[in-house]
Protein backbone atom coordinates (compact mmCIF):
# COMPACT_ATOMS: atom_id res chain seq x y z
CA UNK A 1 0.00 0.00 0.00
CA UNK A 2 3.03 2.41 0.68
CA UNK A 3 4.81 1.54 -2.27
CA UNK A 4 1.45 2.44 -4.29
CA UNK A 5 0.94 5.50 -2.55
CA UNK A 6 4.68 6.36 -3.24
CA UNK A 7 4.58 5.63 -7.00
CA UNK A 8 1.28 7.48 -7.31
CA UNK A 9 3.09 10.44 -5.92
CA UNK A 10 5.86 10.48 -8.27
CA UNK A 11 4.29 10.17 -11.31
CA UNK A 12 1.88 12.84 -10.38
CA UNK A 13 3.05 16.18 -12.06
CA UNK A 14 5.62 14.61 -14.12
CA UNK A 15 6.05 17.63 -16.68
CA UNK A 16 6.51 19.68 -13.81
CA UNK A 17 8.75 17.68 -12.06
CA UNK A 18 10.87 16.92 -15.17
CA UNK A 19 11.74 20.66 -15.85
CA UNK A 20 12.28 21.03 -11.69
CA UNK A 21 15.12 18.09 -12.43
CA UNK A 22 16.16 19.99 -15.07
CA UNK A 23 17.49 23.04 -13.24
CA UNK A 24 17.83 21.98 -10.17
CA UNK A 25 20.73 19.45 -11.54
CA UNK A 26 22.46 22.36 -13.13
CA UNK A 27 24.26 24.74 -11.10
CA UNK A 28 22.58 28.08 -10.35
CA UNK A 29 24.41 30.91 -12.15
CA UNK A 30 27.00 33.26 -9.91
CA UNK A 31 27.10 33.40 -6.75
CA UNK A 32 23.87 31.47 -5.67
CA UNK A 33 25.37 28.36 -7.07
CA UNK A 34 28.09 28.35 -4.87
CA UNK A 35 25.85 27.23 -2.32
CA UNK A 36 22.72 26.43 -3.13
CA UNK A 37 23.08 23.02 -4.74
CA UNK A 38 20.38 20.95 -4.69
CA UNK A 39 21.62 17.64 -6.37
CA UNK A 40 18.14 15.04 -6.75
CA UNK A 41 15.27 16.94 -7.11
CA UNK A 42 13.17 14.33 -8.29
CA UNK A 43 13.29 12.75 -4.59
CA UNK A 44 11.08 14.39 -2.14
CA UNK A 45 12.29 16.33 0.72
CA UNK A 46 9.75 14.66 3.04
CA UNK A 47 5.93 13.00 3.19
CA UNK A 48 3.38 14.10 5.41
CA UNK A 49 0.51 12.49 6.81
CA UNK A 50 -2.02 12.44 9.45
CA UNK A 51 -2.94 16.16 8.99
CA UNK A 52 -5.43 17.56 6.40
CA UNK A 53 -4.37 19.26 2.88
CA UNK A 54 -5.39 22.94 4.11
CA UNK A 55 -2.66 22.22 7.17
CA UNK A 56 -0.05 21.28 5.04
CA UNK A 57 -0.35 24.56 2.68
CA UNK A 58 -0.35 26.41 6.26
CA UNK A 59 2.50 24.87 7.33
CA UNK A 60 4.70 25.24 4.54
CA UNK A 61 3.63 28.86 4.15
CA UNK A 62 4.14 30.15 7.58
CA UNK A 63 7.51 28.43 7.86
CA UNK A 64 8.66 30.59 4.80
CA UNK A 65 6.75 33.79 5.80
CA UNK A 66 8.53 33.75 9.17
CA UNK A 67 11.92 33.38 7.33
CA UNK A 68 11.71 36.52 5.51
CA UNK A 69 9.87 35.75 2.47
CA UNK A 70 6.15 36.70 0.85
CA UNK A 71 3.78 34.30 -0.13
CA UNK A 72 2.44 35.11 -3.62
CA UNK A 73 0.21 32.62 -4.55
CA UNK A 74 -0.53 29.15 -3.93
CA UNK A 75 -0.88 27.32 -7.72
CA UNK A 76 -3.59 24.22 -6.94
CA UNK A 77 -4.26 22.81 -10.04
CA UNK A 78 -6.60 19.24 -10.06
CA UNK A 79 -4.15 16.34 -11.09
CA UNK A 80 -1.14 18.26 -11.10
CA UNK A 81 1.35 19.45 -8.35
CA UNK A 82 0.69 21.90 -6.11
CA UNK A 83 3.39 25.12 -6.60
CA UNK A 84 3.85 28.04 -3.60
CA UNK A 85 5.16 31.16 -4.81
CA UNK A 86 7.24 33.31 -2.37
CA UNK A 87 9.07 36.40 -2.88
CA UNK A 88 12.39 36.94 -1.09
CA UNK A 89 11.78 40.76 0.05
CA UNK A 90 14.43 40.78 2.74
CA UNK A 91 16.95 42.17 0.44
CA UNK A 92 15.87 45.89 -0.91
CA UNK A 93 19.09 46.68 -3.31
CA UNK A 94 17.76 44.29 -5.91
CA UNK A 95 14.61 44.25 -8.30
CA UNK A 96 13.30 42.15 -9.04
CA UNK A 97 12.82 40.30 -6.31
CA UNK A 98 14.30 36.86 -5.84
CA UNK A 99 11.10 34.49 -6.65
CA UNK A 100 11.37 30.58 -4.84
CA UNK A 101 9.29 27.65 -6.25
CA UNK A 102 8.17 25.39 -3.46
CA UNK A 103 6.25 22.03 -5.47
CA UNK A 104 4.07 19.87 -3.62
CA UNK A 105 2.34 16.10 -4.90
CA UNK A 106 -1.04 16.36 -2.82
CA UNK A 107 -2.82 12.89 -2.55
CA UNK A 108 -5.77 13.26 0.00
CA UNK A 109 -7.77 10.61 1.07
CA UNK A 110 -11.33 10.89 1.18
CA UNK A 111 -11.62 13.24 4.31
CA UNK A 112 -8.73 15.66 2.81
CA UNK A 113 -6.27 14.35 5.02
CA UNK A 114 -2.48 13.88 3.29
CA UNK A 115 -2.12 10.20 2.55
CA UNK A 116 0.64 11.38 1.63
CA UNK A 117 1.56 14.50 0.94
CA UNK A 118 5.21 15.23 -0.76
CA UNK A 119 7.02 18.34 -0.47
CA UNK A 120 9.89 18.99 -2.95
CA UNK A 121 12.84 21.10 -2.76
CA UNK A 122 12.38 25.26 -3.30
CA UNK A 123 13.60 26.42 -6.58
CA UNK A 124 14.84 30.08 -6.99
CA UNK A 125 13.43 30.28 -10.36
CA UNK A 126 14.25 33.96 -11.77
CA UNK A 127 18.54 33.20 -10.44
CA UNK A 128 19.56 33.81 -13.71
CA UNK A 129 18.43 37.52 -13.40
CA UNK A 130 21.41 38.33 -10.48
CA UNK A 131 24.52 36.64 -12.20
CA UNK A 132 25.03 40.25 -14.08
CA UNK A 133 24.48 42.19 -10.87
CA UNK A 134 27.98 43.63 -8.83
CA UNK A 135 29.72 40.66 -7.21
CA UNK A 136 29.19 42.14 -3.52
CA UNK A 137 25.45 42.43 -4.36
CA UNK A 138 25.60 38.83 -5.14
CA UNK A 139 27.43 37.94 -2.28
CA UNK A 140 24.92 39.88 0.03
CA UNK A 141 21.51 38.34 -1.27
CA UNK A 142 23.32 35.24 -1.23
CA UNK A 143 24.20 35.16 2.03
CA UNK A 144 20.62 36.52 3.10
CA UNK A 145 19.00 34.21 0.86
CA UNK A 146 20.41 30.69 1.48
CA UNK A 147 20.10 30.69 4.96
CA UNK A 148 16.62 31.73 4.79
CA UNK A 149 15.75 28.67 2.46
CA UNK A 150 17.61 26.60 5.05
CA UNK A 151 15.47 28.21 8.40
CA UNK A 152 11.96 27.49 6.14
CA UNK A 153 13.06 24.07 5.75
CA UNK A 154 14.11 23.74 9.26
CA UNK A 155 11.07 25.10 10.66
CA UNK A 156 8.91 22.73 8.17
CA UNK A 157 11.04 20.02 9.96
CA UNK A 158 10.34 20.53 12.95
CA UNK A 159 6.95 20.43 13.04
CA UNK A 160 6.34 16.91 12.78
CA UNK A 161 3.77 14.85 11.31
CA UNK A 162 5.72 13.05 8.78
CA UNK A 163 4.92 9.65 6.91
CA UNK A 164 7.06 7.38 9.08
CA UNK A 165 7.14 5.33 5.51
CA UNK A 166 9.98 8.05 5.05
CA UNK A 167 12.48 7.91 7.26
CA UNK A 168 14.69 11.23 7.61
CA UNK A 169 14.05 14.67 5.88
CA UNK A 170 15.76 14.92 2.96
CA UNK A 171 16.60 18.64 2.24
CA UNK A 172 19.82 19.10 3.60
CA UNK A 173 21.47 22.51 5.15
CA UNK A 174 23.12 24.53 1.79
CA UNK A 175 24.43 27.14 3.63
CA UNK A 176 27.76 26.73 4.53
CA UNK A 177 29.84 30.26 4.71
CA UNK A 178 30.93 31.98 2.68
CA UNK A 179 32.18 31.10 -1.01
CA UNK A 180 34.43 33.20 -3.47
CA UNK A 181 33.48 33.10 -7.06
CA UNK A 182 37.46 32.85 -8.87
CA UNK A 183 39.89 33.00 -5.77
CA UNK A 184 41.06 35.29 -2.72
CA UNK A 185 38.86 37.94 -2.67
CA UNK A 186 39.80 41.34 -1.27
CA UNK A 187 37.93 44.58 -0.47
CA UNK A 188 39.07 48.45 0.46
CA UNK A 189 42.60 48.11 -1.10
CA UNK A 190 43.52 49.78 -4.30
CA UNK A 191 44.60 47.31 -7.21
CA UNK A 192 48.02 48.46 -7.57
CA UNK A 193 48.64 48.32 -4.27
CA UNK A 194 46.86 44.30 -4.22
CA UNK A 195 49.03 43.71 -7.80
CA UNK A 196 52.46 44.85 -5.88
CA UNK A 197 51.65 42.75 -2.61
CA UNK A 198 50.87 39.79 -4.88
CA UNK A 199 53.40 39.76 -6.95
CA UNK A 200 56.53 40.75 -4.24
CA UNK A 201 55.26 37.41 -2.45
CA UNK A 202 55.97 35.73 -5.35
CA UNK A 203 59.31 37.47 -5.92
CA UNK A 204 60.27 36.55 -2.80
CA UNK A 205 59.29 33.04 -2.91
CA UNK A 206 61.68 32.32 -5.80
CA UNK A 207 59.17 32.88 -8.73
CA UNK A 208 60.79 35.18 -11.69
CA UNK A 209 58.36 38.22 -13.27
CA UNK A 210 57.95 37.86 -16.83
CA UNK A 211 56.80 41.01 -18.88
CA UNK A 212 55.22 38.73 -21.90
CA UNK A 213 54.05 35.52 -22.51
CA UNK A 214 54.94 34.14 -26.31
CA UNK A 215 56.03 37.48 -27.08
CA UNK A 216 52.66 38.79 -26.14
CA UNK A 217 52.37 41.16 -22.85
CA UNK A 218 50.86 40.48 -20.42
CA UNK A 219 47.28 41.99 -19.27
CA UNK A 220 47.11 44.59 -16.68
CA UNK A 221 45.33 41.96 -14.83
CA UNK A 222 47.60 39.18 -15.01
CA UNK A 223 50.84 37.95 -13.34
CA UNK A 224 52.95 36.04 -14.89
CA UNK A 225 56.25 34.29 -13.38
CA UNK A 226 58.77 31.90 -14.84
CA UNK A 227 60.05 28.91 -11.87
CA UNK A 228 63.37 27.67 -11.82
CA UNK A 229 62.90 24.14 -13.79
CA UNK A 230 66.62 23.49 -13.44
CA UNK A 231 68.56 25.89 -10.76
CA UNK A 232 71.61 28.10 -12.97
CA UNK A 233 69.91 27.16 -15.91
CA UNK A 234 67.33 29.25 -18.44
CA UNK A 235 63.66 28.08 -18.84
CA UNK A 236 61.59 27.57 -16.43
CA UNK A 237 57.50 26.73 -15.81
CA UNK A 238 55.07 29.31 -16.78
CA UNK A 239 52.75 29.68 -13.44
CA UNK A 240 50.31 32.94 -13.73
CA UNK A 241 47.94 34.47 -11.45
CA UNK A 242 44.69 35.89 -12.80
CA UNK A 243 43.58 39.51 -10.85
CA UNK A 244 39.92 39.86 -11.20
CA UNK A 245 38.39 43.48 -10.44
CA UNK A 246 35.64 45.41 -9.51
CA UNK A 247 35.74 48.76 -7.97
CA UNK A 248 33.56 50.83 -5.06
CA UNK A 249 32.54 54.23 -5.90
CA UNK A 250 36.27 54.97 -3.88
CA UNK A 251 37.56 53.62 -6.74
CA UNK A 252 39.24 50.17 -4.52
CA UNK A 253 38.49 46.66 -4.91
CA UNK A 254 34.91 45.84 -4.08
CA UNK A 255 35.90 43.05 -4.49
CA UNK A 256 39.22 41.99 -6.06
CA UNK A 257 39.79 38.14 -6.06
CA UNK A 258 43.39 36.59 -7.18
CA UNK A 259 43.13 33.47 -9.20
CA UNK A 260 46.19 31.11 -9.31
CA UNK A 261 45.73 30.14 -13.11
CA UNK A 262 48.86 27.33 -14.58
CA UNK A 263 49.07 24.15 -16.23
CA UNK A 264 50.77 21.70 -13.94
CA UNK A 265 50.95 19.17 -17.22
CA UNK A 266 53.03 22.59 -19.48
CA UNK A 267 56.08 20.84 -21.32
CA UNK A 268 59.32 21.80 -19.31
CA UNK A 269 62.77 22.37 -20.81
CA UNK A 270 64.83 19.18 -21.65
CA UNK A 271 66.62 18.43 -18.28
CA UNK A 272 69.86 17.25 -20.14
CA UNK A 273 72.49 14.73 -17.69
CA UNK A 274 73.40 18.12 -15.62
CA UNK A 275 69.23 18.68 -14.94
CA UNK A 276 68.62 14.90 -13.74
CA UNK A 277 69.11 16.27 -9.67
CA UNK A 278 67.46 19.67 -10.25
CA UNK A 279 64.52 17.77 -11.70
CA UNK A 280 64.05 15.54 -9.25
CA UNK A 281 63.90 18.23 -6.21
CA UNK A 282 61.43 20.29 -8.73
CA UNK A 283 58.34 19.41 -7.41
CA UNK A 284 59.38 19.50 -3.77
CA UNK A 285 60.96 23.23 -4.92
CA UNK A 286 57.87 24.22 -6.27
CA UNK A 287 55.16 23.39 -3.79
CA UNK A 288 57.43 24.91 -1.07
CA UNK A 289 57.69 27.69 -2.82
CA UNK A 290 54.33 28.27 -4.24
CA UNK A 291 53.76 27.38 -0.27
CA UNK A 292 55.71 30.28 0.58
CA UNK A 293 54.16 33.35 -1.50
CA UNK A 294 50.53 32.02 -0.19
CA UNK A 295 51.71 32.48 3.46
CA UNK A 296 53.15 35.47 2.63
CA UNK A 297 50.19 37.64 1.03
CA UNK A 298 48.04 35.98 3.88
CA UNK A 299 50.35 37.77 6.11
CA UNK A 300 50.15 41.10 4.02
CA UNK A 301 46.53 41.16 2.65
CA UNK A 302 44.25 39.22 5.22
CA UNK A 303 43.47 42.43 6.57
CA UNK A 304 41.89 43.53 3.37
CA UNK A 305 39.79 39.92 2.64
CA UNK A 306 36.16 40.46 1.88
CA UNK A 307 33.96 40.43 5.39
CA UNK A 308 32.99 36.77 5.61
CA UNK A 309 35.42 35.53 3.38
CA UNK A 310 38.78 33.03 5.03
CA UNK A 311 41.98 32.95 3.30
CA UNK A 312 42.41 29.69 1.10
CA UNK A 313 44.94 27.77 -0.92
CA UNK A 314 43.47 25.90 -3.90
CA UNK A 315 45.03 22.32 -3.79
CA UNK A 316 47.40 22.00 -6.60
CA UNK A 317 45.48 19.63 -9.53
CA UNK A 318 48.66 17.44 -10.26
CA UNK A 319 52.36 17.42 -9.27
CA UNK A 320 54.30 20.00 -11.80
CA UNK A 321 55.84 18.21 -15.06
CA UNK A 322 52.98 15.57 -14.93
CA UNK A 323 52.36 13.73 -17.51
CA UNK A 324 49.42 14.98 -19.63
CA UNK A 325 46.01 12.44 -18.79
CA UNK A 326 44.73 10.67 -21.86
CA UNK A 327 41.53 13.09 -22.79
CA UNK A 328 38.11 11.83 -21.39
CA UNK A 329 36.17 9.72 -23.92
CA UNK A 330 32.68 11.59 -24.69
CA UNK A 331 29.71 9.97 -23.37
CA UNK A 332 27.41 7.92 -25.25
CA UNK A 333 23.84 9.33 -25.05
Amino acid sequence: MVISRICKALLGGCCLLAALAVSAQQQLPGVLGLSYRIGRPSIPAAAYQKITVTEFRSMVSKAFRTSGFSLVAVDAQKNKSTIFQFRFDAYPKVEPKPMIFVSADELPDERKRCNPCFLRFAEIRNASEFETLPWMTQYELSALLVPAIDNAYATIESNGHRDPAWERFNYKRQWAGERNLFGNSFTGIEFSSLKEAVAGAYRNAGFIPVESLGGIRTPEDTLAFSFPVDPGKDGGAIYTLKLRRQYDADGRCYPCEVVEEYDPYQQLPPAGLSGIVGRATLESRFTAARSAAYEAMRADLERHLRPGSVFSIPPKQAPLGSPRPPPTPPIAT
